[in-house]
């Protein structure tokens, strides 16, 4: 009997290079698809993503049913508003959704638009913030707060829904940061269009404190770029070579890019983006604003772990050459400005969660003051390790907001994938209902 011999293709030769990549792109490709008309997007990774995606659901669509082996899903809705809203579906039914174009345009699932303006520490992920819009059915002529607004993340990812949001931050490179994020989508090309030599000569001038313009959205846009390349100086000399003009120059250029590819985006889907409030104040004071008393339909924050990560600190150049005082921005963050006084304990947790603890409940007070009756609520909370020990502050949060009167509905776990901050290796969505 002789040697049987196995063949690739048909063919005694031997196959190319080429030929044998393609061959197994292809089969790989077979195994890895989806099939189907409405599938998952490639970005779902955890457990989290798949309660996520149901969670979406829930608001957007009359019925539906997931096939989490095949990745895919069949629903009955208005598929046109689907394909428009939903953060966790590649395609629905054919169509690539607008979320895919976003992250196909931007080569990201979260930094796209101008999510990425700036690197602030602490930021959640705007496809949460999506998800819960769509989960709370939120729409035009619906109005969202989020009382520790930070860099602007709800309030942006709200802008591009068109639907009216109201951000409040106690930081001042926050507050600027949201407004930059609400203002520049609503800028012209014409004015971003900038030589290099006109960027060298806006440099300089920010250098010598001289920087004037008519427009506050380019004035403070300049300035953050310049704060951002200095800041990247100061922490690794891997641009020493490439200079503080180039980098200056790049990093301009790369915003401007943004805003090409997110005007685009809306043209091509015919988006109405929607300006949000920007408020600097204090969470802990939200009462004084007497017309935002049951006037919110949802509410959409993430309150600071501030004994966990130096917020400050990044923008320290920022602070300084603002001339603003970090110590009395550091004193009104949470737990910073009370003492320890007679009443609840929570076990033998350090001196600063405690106070944190308490101004965290004041916190949820004011949410609860702030919404509708039946107003939608959700918190993105993490537990903390502070001394070698970890803090229960989701469980907390979670009966803070059933103290003071939410209906508690759902909590999801959302594991931070690559997280560089080891003291936080994943956040809660904590959601609830303000009660009739």
């Amino acid at each position: 009997m002789g040697q049987v011999r196995l063949t690739m293709f048909g063919t005694d030769e031997f196959p190319t290079r080429e030929e044998i990549v393609e061959e197994y792109a292809k089969e790989f490709n077979r195994y890895v698809t989806p099939k189907g008309d409405t599938v998952f997007g490639f970005w779902m990774q955890t457990l989290a993503d798949l309660e996520l995606l149901d969670l979406e659901l829930q608001g957007l669509t009359e019925e539906y049913k997931i096939n989490p082996v095949e990745r895919t899903v069949d629903f009955k809705g208005d598929e046109d508003f689907i394909r428009l809203r939903v953060a966790h579906l590649e395609k629905v039914r054919v169509k690539t959704s607008l979320y895919t174009d976003f992250v196909d345009s931007y080569g990201d699932t979260n930094a796209y638009a101008f999510h990425n303006l700036y690197p602030y520490k602490g930021k959640f992920y705007p496809r949460v913030v999506r998800t819960l819009i769509n989960a709370f059915g939120l729409k035009s002529g619906d109005l969202i707060l989020d009382l520790f607004n930070g860099s602007g993340t709800t309030t942006h990812e709200a802008s591009l829904m068109g639907i009216k949001s109201v951000g409040i931050d106690i930081t001042p490179m926050g507050v600027v940061l949201s407004n930059l994020k609400n203002n520049l989508p609503f800028l012209s090309l014409e004015e971003l269009n900038f030589t290099n030599n006109e960027l060298v000569e806006i440099l300089q001038s920010i250098e010598k404190k001289e920087w004037k313009h008519q427009n506050d959205t380019i004035y403070n846009l300049m300035l953050t770029i310049y704060f951002d390349t200095m800041d990247a100086f100061e922490r690794t000399s891997r641009y020493d070579k490439k200079g503080k003009e180039r980098l200056f120059i790049e990093k301009f250029n790369y915003i401007k890019a943004c805003y090409q590819k997110l005007i685009e985006i809306k043209n091509k889907f015919g988006l109405e983006f929607e300006r949000a409030e920007i408020i600097e104040g204090d969470a802990l004071e939200l009462k004084k604003y007497e017309e935002y008393e049951s006037r919110f339909d949802a509410i959409i924050t993430s309150p600071p772990y501030y004994f966990s990560i130096d917020y400050v600190g990044k923008d320290k150049i920022a602070y300084e050459y603002l001339g603003v005082n970090m110590k009395k921005i550091e004193s009104k963050y949470l737990g910073m400005k009370n003492s320890i006084s007679h009443g609840r304990t929570y076990g033998n947790l350090p001196y600063k969660v405690i106070l944190y603890y308490r101004d965290l409940r004041k916190s949820i007070e004011n949410m609860y003051w702030a919404l509708k009756d039946g107003g939608k609520m959700a918190i993105i909370i993490g537990d903390s390790t502070v001394g070698g020990r970890k803090t229960p502050t989701t469980m907390i949060t979670k009966k803070f907001c059933e103290e003071v009167g939410f209906e508690f509905r759902k909590l999801i776990f959302n594991p931070l994938l690559g997280a560089r901050n080891r003291a936080i290796r994943g956040e809660s969505i904590i959601m609830g209902e303000k009660r009739m």
